[in-house]
């Protein structure tokens, strides 16, 4: 198995896991927009056809791709931490981040796919199925958004100085959520956009948001493709000790509280101290 980011050339990726995400895209949108059955998985959180077939054609295609690359999806979470601790590198995939915004039908949702190496992310691709928008990123190469209507990719970087009010971005349900709001109240006047799964760190990345505050259990799938675009853009993810999100390190799959932003010379962290003291 190949184990160091140098035995692979990240961004001959590109194109190939874009043509991966691009067929489960259309495998999506098909079962969007007819009508669907919406189960439950046993951690209670929902699970549609669409994330099925989303997952059989990622997975499918990245073994097919990289054969000697084993692949964990939010879909085949049964694989046993002994098993996954020997794996040096790995796909990481959310089939289709935002389950609950595909089945309100807002179009908030995305395909997530991340290469994990020694516990980092270091390629990225997040696809909105609804848009067409692409956002990738490969470590030391940057960060791209590749919009159906051009023709090339345009490079992206953060808002390297946040405005002011703050544009702080969550989904509807977040946002709403005690820890959060009090958290708010000590950052100030801001200003708040609303938008569901990966995509939020997308719009960090390209400029157009300066803070996503996240408190609350997310998967690791959630946030390793973001991760890599949003530090090839000149972002960061941290954790509430200014640690990078690390991936596959133990036992749950699941992120701390984090940050994402752009902006490293605004103290984002000083307001924990208030909520503490509450």
């Amino acid at each position: 198995m190949m184990t160091e980011s140098r035995a692979i050339d990240l961004a001959s990726l590109i194109e190939p896991v874009q043509k991966i995400a691009q067929e489960a895209s259309r495998q999506i949108l098909e079962i969007y927009t007819s009508s669907f059955s919406i189960n439950t998985k046993a951690d209670q959180s929902p699970v549609t056809a669409a994330d099925l077939a989303s997952h059989d054609c990622i997975i499918g295609g990245l073994k097919a791709l990289t054969p000697d690359i084993p692949v964990l999806s939010e879909e085949t979470l049964d694989i046993s931490f002994p098993e996954r601790s020997e794996w040096k590198c790995l796909w990481l995939v959310d089939p289709l981040d935002g389950t609950r915004e595909f089945i309100r039908r807002n179009g908030q949702f995305s395909i997530n796919i991340a290469l994990i190496m020694g516990h980092e992310a270091v390629f990225g691709l997040i696809l909105s199925p609804v848009s067409g928008v692409c956002y990738y990123a490969c470590s030391t190469s940057g960060a791209f958004k590749k919009s159906p209507n051009k023709l090339l990719p345009q490079r992206i970087h953060t808002a390297r100085v946040c405005q002011y009010p703050v544009r702080v971005i969550s989904s509807y349900d977040s946002y709403r959520t005690r820890c959060l709001q009090d958290y708010l109240g000590h950052l100030g006047y801001h200003k708040h956009l609303e938008l569901g799964g990966a995509l939020k760190s997308c719009l960090i990345a390209e400029g157009k948001a300066d803070l996503y505050p996240r408190f609350g259990p997310t998967g690791e799938w959630d946030t390793a493709a973001a991760q890599v675009i949003l530090e090839q853009a000149g972002g960061y993810m941290t954790d509430m000790q200014l640690r990078p999100l690390h991936y596959n390190v133990g036992p749950i799959l699941i992120n701390p509280d984090f940050f994402a932003f752009g902006d490293p010379t605004h103290n984002w962290f000083q307001y924990l101290a208030k909520l503490a003291n509450n």
